[in-house]
């Protein structure tokens, strides 16, 4: 004999079934977590914010981004790691996750095995900057040489432990036969004061933050950690240029999920956000903060992880950075 709720619940079901609009209504309402490791304002949280109607409306779900930022943005990541692979948390975040293994101490969880990489959405070129008020070289090769010979004087600002800037400044001072000094920061805008200030001498910043502020004449740029020449820095060399081959660094941003994730999933998600990065008015957007959209498959982000994490113990352990 069938009960009135199983009628009710037939009836229900018959009618998302014969009604696309409802049955459209009920998935989009499943919400979406987009777990950002930072405080709001940065590259990833911008970026993030950009990409994320676009990957909602393809979808035909709710996503919201969630800040959830400390410790390098090992907080956040972790929350991610430690969710369910259904396709309802998904982690956006930098390079840095590929790093805090090697500068911070009781990490709580392994950025390779438990994540799935899932797409990488936009590069960050990083350049070298300094006040013109207070660093007296004229350029790279004078800083390099006062590198040489008094490493003491040469400081350098990173934007938080693991960063592009922590890293770079540390192989370019191996690649010298030197030590030198990285003050880590709680952010980019932190770092930037005192770079301004005097209190450090360089930085390697990412160009969004400094492209404005190099127009204006307060920070020089010395040098790019960019493959190839960047077209709006056309006439600051690149560190290759210099003879440092492999000072080769870009920030990048990205979506991973947590691990064991269903292969559909990450499939339609990757397109999802792959088609919104080309989106106009976004390709426009990050192009006028300095960023450019990246191409690749899932397997080509995996593949880029693995070789990231290698060089990056590489540096570390050369460095004699110690996990703090």
């Amino acid at each position: 004999m069938t009960t009135s709720i199983g009628r009710r619940a037939a009836l229900a079901a018959g009618l998302a079934a014969g009604l696309p609009g409802l049955a459209s209504a009920q998935q989009a309402a499943r919400t979406v977590r987009m777990v950002v490791p930072y405080a709001p304002g940065g590259t990833t949280d911008i970026t993030a914010r950009l990409l994320m109607p676009g990957i909602a409306q393809r979808l035909n779900e709710t996503w919201i981004v969630e800040n959830r930022s400390g410790a390098s943005g090992a907080i956040g990541s972790a929350e991610v790691a430690r969710a369910a692979p259904d396709g309802t948390t998904f982690l956006y975040s930098n390079e840095v996750l590929l790093v805090l293994r090697y500068v911070l101490r009781q990490v709580p969880f392994d950025a390779i095995a438990d994540f799935t990489p899932i797409v990488r959405t936009v590069s960050i070129p990083y350049v070298i900057v300094g006040s013109p008020q207070h660093v007296r070289e004229p350029d790279i090769a004078a800083i390099l040489q006062t590198m040489r010979t008094s490493p003491e004087s040469v400081t350098w600002a990173g934007s938080t432990l693991g960063s592009i800037g922590q890293l770079g400044a540390e192989a370019i001072a191996r690649n010298l036969g030197v030590r030198t000094t990285v003050v880590a920061y709680r952010g980019t805008g932190p770092a930037l004061n005192d770079l301004m200030a005097g209190s450090v001498k360089l930085m390697i910043a990412p160009l969004g933050p400094v492209a404005q502020l190099i127009r204006e004449g307060r920070l020089k740029a010395y040098a790019t950690t960019a493959a190839r020449r960047l077209p709006s820095l056309p006439e600051v060399p690149t560190m290759v240029e210099a003879g440092q081959r492999d000072i080769v660094f870009d920030g990048w941003c990205g979506m991973w999920g947590p691990r064991n994730l269903p292969t559909e999933i990450v499939t339609r998600v990757h397109a999802a956000t792959q088609a919104a990065v080309r989106e106009p008015a976004v390709l426009e957007r990050m192009t006028a903060i300095g960023l450019l959209p990246i191409e690749e498959s899932p397997a080509d982000f995996a593949r880029a992880c693995e070789e990231e994490i290698r060089r990056n113990g590489e540096i570390a352990r050369a460095a004699g950075i110690q996990p703090e």
